[in-house]
């Protein structure tokens, strides 16, 4: 039995979010056929499907489930059947026996902060409900109401609301207002959050002004890495390479988070002379050949991916350190299939 057929069979409803490299919505006909093993998983991260699946039953009002699922992915990225099979076993026990201790379930995970604070923005969403408490205070700091400095009781859950409601109270002029006012810390949160969201004209030529001036100002490598995230599924393709090619050039640009946000939220756009730029830099990271293979590894693991980073390597116009992590890179893959 798959998840799909289980939350069916019970009555309830359900939605499926992916909450690997960013958080957005699965629909229940594409999850069935993931489960299936019909078509491979869309966006794996680190090797797996990182899944918040909400359910609810209409005639039961007020109660709601939420599984946190971190289920394994084969080399062609589909989903592998035995995980999920064990985690649904465990609930089925759970159901016969609700008075048992039963521990956790396998292949159960805690989203971070972040990730948790958004999901939970959807799911009161989905469910009808209001808004926390946080969402009003949230966009009383965001409209200066409060004063820029005042930030410390500032919740991530009224900033992740923010951004899951930025259709409502003209919250996208509200935050492109706001964003060269912002102290780091907050600015850098909601940025991390604009990440679920398919940015628009308006907040992304916000977004660009802002970095202009972070980097005027001294940018710290997390301040780069959050702004890489922030654009990553903005409608303005162009300006999005540009500013990517921007922060390659800039000295915190070998910065394995800066370089890491990039390949993790912006894979769709590492092509042609931007990739090489990326694998340039990424040859020369602080943490070097290990953390090089890994993020390459990932990369090429993503639908189309493969292809763009084997036309970089056989690029003869590449750096020496480049061509040595490359080296290494292929050989580190010859040794692992000699073992196999």
């Amino acid at each position: 039995m798959t998840i799909v057929q289980w939350i069916e069979k019970s009555g309830a409803q359900m939605r499926v979010f992916d909450l690997g490299r960013r958080i957005e919505k699965i629909s229940k006909s594409d999850f069935a056929r993931i489960e299936q093993q019909a078509i491979p998983y869309p966006s794996p991260y680190l090797r797996h499907a990182w899944l918040g699946i909400l359910t609810w039953n209409p005639k039961q009002a007020g109660q709601h489930t939420i599984w946190f699922l971190k289920l394994p992915l084969d080399e062609q990225n589909q989903l592998q059947p035995g995980p999920r099979d064990a985690f649904l076993r465990h609930w089925a026990q759970v159901v016969m026996a609700p008075d048992q201790e039963h521990g956790e379930a396998p292949y159960s995970y805690k989203p971070d902060p972040q990730r948790m604070a958004y999901f939970h923005a959807l799911a009161l969403q989905v469910l009808g409900q209001e808004p926390t408490r946080y969402y009003q205070t949230a966009r009383a700091y965001l409209s200066g109401d409060l004063g820029w400095d005042n930030w410390q009781n500032l919740g991530l859950q009224g900033l992740a609301e923010t951004v899951a409601r930025i259709a409502e109270g003209e919250s996208t002029t509200m935050l492109a207002t706001a964003l060269p006012h912002l102290p780091a810390i907050p600015r850098n949160s909601l940025l991390t959050f604009l990440e679920n969201i398919e940015v628009g004209h308006e907040l992304s030529v916000a977004l660009n002004d802002c970095l202009s001036h972070v980097v005027s100002a001294g940018a710290t490598e997390a301040d780069l890495a959050a702004f890489v995230r922030a654009f990553s599924h903005s409608v303005n393709h162009a300006q999005r390479a540009a500013l990517l090619q921007v922060i390659l050039a800039h000295p915190h640009g070998r910065s394995l988070e800066v370089l890491a946000a990039m390949g993790s939220r912006c894979w769709q756009d590492l092509r042609g002379t931007l990739l090489q730029g990326w694998l340039e830099n990424l040859a020369l990271n602080e943490q070097g050949q290990a953390a090089f293979n890994a993020l390459v590894g990932e990369l090429m693991a993503l639908p189309g991916c493969r292809d763009a980073v084997m036309s970089v390597f056989r690029e003869p116009q590449r750096s020496e350190a480049l061509s040595r992590a490359i080296g290494a890179l292929l050989q580190q893959v010859r040794q692992a299939s000699t073992l196999q």
